[in-house]
C-alpha cells in the first residue's frame, strides 16, 4: 500500500487502539468515539488554519511557540498528510530536542515509527546525522497483560512500503523491520553511537529492550526521550523506565505534556 510522498486522503482513525470489532453492543463507546473523531477534527482544522487560535484555546497565548514559523511548517504539514499522532506539546518538545543535539557526535534512532510522521521531522532536521528506524510496520508485538493496556496487532494500519514511500528523498535514513532488538542484530555489531533517541514503543518490553541497547551507546549529553511516559493507557512505558533508571545516575525528567527525557551523563 505505498503512496507516492504522504499519505492521501486516507486518515488516521481518532485513537487507533484496539480493535472496534464488537462495538455494535457498546453503544457507550461508539459515543466516545465519535465524539473523540469530531474532537480530533476540530483540533486539526485550528492547528492548520487557525494556530494563533489553538494556542490561545491552550493557554499559550503568550508563548513563543506561537510566533516558530519553523515549528508550524512541519506541525501543519504533518497534519494534513495525516502522519501525527503526537500532541501538540510533545512534537514541539521532540522538534527542539532535534535541534539542540544536532552539534553532537552520534547518529539518531526512533524506536516505534508507526506512519512515520516524528520520522519525517527528525529528517528535516537531523543534518547529515542517520537516522535508524525501528518497528515492526505491521502494528503491535505480544505485550504483557499485567502491565499494558495494547493489544497485540494494535497500530496495524501500517507497513515497510508505506513508510519508506513517505521518507523517499531524505539520504541516510535507514529501516529495521521486526521485533526489537532482534532487528538490531547487525548494527549491534558496529561501533555506532547515537545523540538523540525516541521512544514511541507504548508497551513494557520494547521500551525496556530500547533502554538496554541504546543506553550504553549514548554520547555524553545524549538524549533519550520517550513518549507515553505519563500516559495512563501505557502504563508499561514508565513501569520500564522506572526500573532501568533504579540504579542509573541520570534523572529521568517528567515533560508536559506526555513524555520524560534522560540526557546521559
Amino acid at each position: 500500500m505505498a503512496r507516492p510522498d504522504k499519505w492521501g486522503e486516507e486518515k488516521l482513525a481518532p485513537f487507533p487502539i484496539h480493535s472496534e470489532a464488537g462495538l455494535a453492543d457498546q453503544p457507550e463507546r461508539i459515543e466516545m468515539t465519535l465524539l473523540q473523531s469530531a474532537a480530533i477534527a476540530v483540533y486539526r482544522s485550528l492547528a492548520i488554519h487557525h494556530p494563533r487560535w489553538l494556542c490561545r484555546l491552550k493557554m499559550l497565548g503568550g508563548n513563543s511557540v506561537v510566533e516558530d514559523r519553523e515549528f508550524w511548517k512541519f506541525y501543519t504539514t504533518l497534519l494534513r498528510e495525516g502522519a501525527v499522532v503526537q500532541p501538540l506539546e510533545d512534537f514541539f518538545n521532540l522538534y527542539q530536542l532535534v535541534l539542540r543535539t544536532r552539534n553532537l557526535p552520534g547518529d539518531i534512532a526512533e524506536l516505534g515509527v508507526y506512519r512515520g510522521g516524528s520520522a519525517k521531522l527528525i529528517a528535516s532536521l537531523k543534518g547529515e546525522k542517520g537516522l535508524y528506524l525501528f518497528d515492526t510496520f505491521a502494528g503491535m508485538p505480544s505485550v504483557r497483560a499485567d502491565v499494558d493496556t495494547h493489544l497485540e496487532g494494535d497500530f496495524d494500519d501500517t507497513s515497510l512500503e508505506a513508510v519508506s514511500s513517505y521518507l523517499r528523498g531524505f539520504n541516510r535514513v535507514f529501516f529495521h523491520k521486526g521485533l526489537f532488538p532482534d532487528s538490531a542484530g547487525e548494527l549491534a555489531k558496529t561501533p555506532i553511537t547515537f545523540s538523540l533517541v525516541h521512544l514511541d514503543a507504548d508497551i513494557y518490553e520494547s521500551t525496556r529492550a530500547g533502554l538496554n541497547f541504546f543506553y550504553p551507546r549514548m554520547v555524553k549529553g545524549g538524549m533519550i526521550v520517550s513518549h507515553d511516559y505519563r500516559s495512563l493507557t501505557c502504563p508499561g512505558v514508565k513501569r520500564a523506565f522506572e526500573e532501568f533508571f533504579a540504579d542509573k545516575p541520570e534523572a529521568v525528567i517528567e515533560l508536559w505534556k506526555t513524555q520524560c527525557l534522560v540526557v546521559k551523563q
